[in-house]
């Protein structure tokens, strides 16, 4: 059975219920409101008692009584959760920052890597057309010299022919069996023309010709470097191939091929000495 705990009256001394809200002796209110809301009531375990929160010991049987005494601070709970995610967070950052630095670095390795390559590759195209322009340039030379040996033979063996010149190097193409000097020249240079020997270098000359429009070829959309040797290696093939084509077909007369000649002559060699310029 629960037991009233007494508390005495402020005012008339009285002993009364501590649950009573007014002293019935004189009237005198016991407990403000703000000790109503306040002083709530626990239940002792060992009796059963109501007793006020706050108290640390059951007024009826003395044992201590649970949730008693003061009210306790609430324990402060750290949440290492909140550190671990900012440290997290931090290694995070720092590596995604590492990353970048490390793309960055790759990128301008790459980037460098493949301007080494382009400039390697630029220097390799240049260096490959200089050869080919020495090739050229060189190839017409040997096809400019076989011409002129044929074109020096036809000019003798025409004017030999005329003027009925003895000549060990072309009496057997104006001169018959018996040492007779044909009546018409171009018989003369029939003869020359259906030699062998002679048609070999003429067909030397055409080969020669074929090879050179080939490395002409080879030759277009030169480096910027080059630019102004292609134009005068343009020039030299020109002079190549009008005195070249002279020889391997004469027509005319023999003063105006000869004037010809010379005048084809004269040009591929100031052209070829112009190409040395960039060659050499």
């Amino acid at each position: 059975m629960n037991r009233v705990a007494l508390i005495q009256c402020r005012n008339c001394g009285k002993e009364v219920s501590d649950k009573a809200e007014i002293c019935p002796n004189c009237g005198e209110r016991l407990r403000s409101k703000a000790q109503e809301s306040t002083n709530l009531l626990c239940i002792c375990e060992e009796c059963g008692l109501e007793v006020p929160e706050g108290m640390e010991v059951c007024p009826n049987c003395g044992c201590p009584v649970k949730n008693g005494g003061a009210e306790t601070q609430p324990q402060q709970v750290k949440v290492v959760g909140v550190d671990f995610n900012k440290k997290k967070f931090k290694n995070l950052i720092i590596g995604v920052v590492v990353l970048i630095a490390i793309a960055a670095g790759s990128m301008m390795l790459y980037k460098r890597s493949q301007e080494k390559k382009a400039a390697e590759e630029l220097a390799l195209k240049i260096e490959e057309y200089r050869e080919n322009l020495k090739l050229a340039t060189t190839t017409m030379l040997l096809g400019a010299s076989d011409a002129e040996d044929a074109g020096n033979l036809i000019k003798s063996v025409w004017y030999n022919s005329i003027y009925e010149e003895d000549d060990i190097k072309t009496n057997k193409y104006t001169q018959d069996y018996w040492g007779d000097f044909y009546d018409d020249f171009n018989e003369a240079l029939g003869n020359l023309f259906s030699d062998s020997t002679f048609q070999t270098s003429i067909t030397d000359i055409e080969e020669n010709q074929e090879l050179v429009s080939s490395l002409m070829k080879e030759l277009r959309n030169p480096p910027s470097e080059y630019e102004d040797a292609y134009d005068a290696i343009k020039i030299y093939y020109d002079a190549y191939l009008s005195f070249t084509n002279l020889v391997i077909d004469p027509t005319g007369s023999l003063t105006t091929f000869s004037s010809n000649f010379n005048d084809s002559d004269s040009a591929t060699v100031n052209a070829y000495n112009a190409m040395k310029l960039y060659i050499d």
